[in-house]
């Protein structure tokens, strides 16, 4: 416990330090705004405070030190900061805004060509995704966070919920990005402008970060195509797992193919595991019954901890995997 609060304070120490970079600090005072570098996108307070909440979470995952009282408050943490906090008209708070959304970064990018905030978006996604499998998807950003606290108030209120086919969750998902792609090569849908011509995304009509701006529409339909996504999102998720995680997200397509490489996964050793079966009834991802089998190419993995904490025999562990299953 004393380590857990090293730890916290340590935390909350480089939370201060980030929210007072004087990078961040010196821009607010300068009028005019200097084109974004890739270094100067990176080191921005929203950034840097991603990563330390990553690393915090790999190293409770690692040390077996998450539990419910830690991992609810993180969670919260990266709601509010990467989905609330850009309502409130203060600039340390509109800076924390998720644009690009994790979706955007993707989409548009295909879209409209890599830009820099894309690149640093997708350059931190995928490092973290490399380092365990779905760092940020699992605990930074804040649809999946929300997602996983609903997820949490579900077995709370012992709602039952229903188990993934992933073979059907992933044919849709990227049965939406092959659409999109589609639409976008042979431009169906396309919007012009004042004689200017945008190409428009099929994700942008079902696309759950839209929720967290909490800016009504002109019209009705704006307001229901911005809000709709987000609200079927946070009831789905009473009896489906991360409905949107494995269904719409095209981040999610890449990142599950990336983390079968990540650097530290979730293992089974054998002994001691005696094939009881309690972590894979717990677990409320599809992925506990390829770990049980060693499987190489899994569904997607978000580090939720629950196979891991739920098993009676700890054959279940956080870690590098050849280590674990050696």
């Amino acid at each position: 416990m004393k380590n857990i609060k090293k730890i916290y304070y340590l935390m909350s120490f480089f939370l201060f330090l980030a929210l007072t970079n004087p990078v961040f600090a010196s821009a607010q005072n300068v009028p005019k705004r200097r084109p974004a570098t890739f270094c100067g996108f990176l080191l921005s307070p929203k950034f840097i405070i991603m990563l330390i909440i990553a690393a915090f979470v790999l190293i409770l995952l690692l040390t077996k030190k998450m539990k419910n009282t830690i991992k609810v408050p993180l969670l919260l943490l990266s709601t509010f900061l990467f989905g609330i906090a850009a309502n409130i008209p203060v600039k340390i708070f509109t800076s924390f805004a998720m644009h690009p959304s994790p979706m955007c970064a993707v989409t548009k990018s295909i879209l409209y060509g890599f830009r820099i905030p894309m690149i640093v978006t997708l350059t931190i996604i995928l490092i973290l995704t490399l380092i365990g499998p779905k760092l940020f998807c699992g605990w930074i950003c804040p649809v999946g966070a929300l997602q996983e606290l609903i997820a949490m108030l579900a077995d709370k209120l012992k709602i039952k919920r229903i188990k993934w086919n992933f073979t059907v969750s992933q044919a849709i998902r990227l049965g939406i990005f092959i659409l999109f792609i589609f639409l976008s090569g042979t431009a169906i849908l396309n919007l012009t402008q004042n004689g200017r011509v945008f190409s428009v995304s099929l994700y942008d009509y079902i696309n759950a970060f839209h929720g967290f701006e909490f800016i009504l529409q002109k019209s009705l339909l704006g307001n229901i195509i911005n809000f709709l996504p987000f609200i079927l999102t946070v009831v789905l998720s009473f009896k489906l797992y991360r409905p949107f995680c494995y269904l719409v997200c095209p981040m999610g397509i890449l990142t599950q193919l990336i983390e079968q490489i990540a650097l530290f996964r979730v293992s089974l050793k054998r002994p001691p595991c005696d094939d009881c079966g309690v972590c894979e009834k717990k677990a409320p991802c599809p992925t506990v019954p390829d770990i049980l089998k060693n499987a190489t190419l899994r569904p997607d993995c978000f580090s939720c901890n629950i196979c891991v904490e739920s098993c009676p025999k700890n054959a279940i562990e956080f870690g590098i995997k050849k280590t674990l299953s050696g």
